[in-house]
């Protein structure tokens, strides 16, 4: 049976549940990471307790005295041992909330958690060999504000993105902000490649803060490539070389179709294997 981990508690996934009055279900108040562990081993885990600490403090959660990355860490790897994941590859959500009890106004600021995992067969980053299609999606826009960068288990305009993903046949598809701008996929951020140039869209445009958009980004300046932040409208996607998203769990995915404009994988196809070994560092 597959475990949980419950505030730091193993309990077995069947014998868990939520009170009426817990304040995800009732709000979507928190927020969560989702994680890689590869050989037993959580990525970039000093990244992910950084964001996530970082946006508790936002939401005005308070996630204890005994919080730390130690402890972070410690529960992540517990779980996977504890799930018998044999090859050590593992991908891991873990979510964080305002503790039960209130209406909008909350009776109390504590955090509960909740950890779960599951079992992934791949040792590495692998990239698609056949390019995704994607085209915007237009029923909601995202705000642009101090909390469009957190994870936020607030997610309906991700759920509705995805709902139009699979109804239309899509690899993903792309979100826009306020502005009308291309800002992310319904679980990644996004680059494109022009003349040798690597861009993605700045957080003040609303994207959020991903832990392999960072990864990326550094990996690239490490190696040469020049990185910048900026806008992007659908007339520079058409312009542009290439196009891949990224986030912790696929590492890099090559976008192969845009509309009707077609792109090539030549600078995905090198930073993949650079970022497997970065991760086995």
């Amino acid at each position: 049976m597959n475990m949980l981990s419950w505030n730091g508690r193993l309990i077995p996934e069947d014998d868990f549940s939520l009170l009426p009055s817990n304040r995800a279900f009732r709000y979507g108040d928190g927020l969560f990471e989702t994680i890689r562990v590869m050989q037993g081993r959580p990525l970039w885990a000093d990244k992910h307790f950084d964001r996530l600490t970082r946006g508790l403090h936002l939401l005005q959660i308070n996630p204890g005295d005994d919080w730390s990355e130690d402890l972070f860490t410690a529960a992540i790897k517990e779980l996977v041992s504890a799930n018998h994941h044999e090859t050590g590859n593992a991908r891991v959500r873990f979510s964080a909330f305002r503790e039960d009890g209130g209406l909008y106004m909350p009776l109390g600021n504590s955090a509960s958690w909740l950890i779960e995992s599951e079992m992934l067969d791949q040792e590495s980053f692998v990239l698609n060999n056949k390019g995704i299609h994607v085209k915007e999606y237009t029923g909601m826009r995202k705000g642009t504000n101090q909390f469009s960068s957190i994870k936020s288990i607030n997610a309906q305009l991700y759920v509705m993105a995805s709902l139009y993903k699979r109804e239309s046949g899509l690899g993903d598809c792309l979100i826009l902000n306020d502005d009308g701008n291309i800002i992310e996929a319904t679980s990644s951020n996004i680059f494109v490649v022009c003349e040798d140039q690597l861009y993605t869209p700045p957080l003040d445009q609303g994207c959020v803060e991903g832990i392999m958009r960072r990864v990326v980004m550094e990996i690239a300046m490490e190696n040469g490539w020049k990185v910048t932040e900026k806008p992007l409208n659908s007339g520079e996607l058409e312009n542009a070389e290439e196009c891949f998203l990224t986030n912790s769990i696929q590492g890099i995915r090559w976008v192969g179709l845009y509309n009707n404009k077609r792109f090539y994988n030549v600078l995905s196809r090198k930073l993949t294997p650079l970022l497997n070994a970065k991760a086995r560092r």
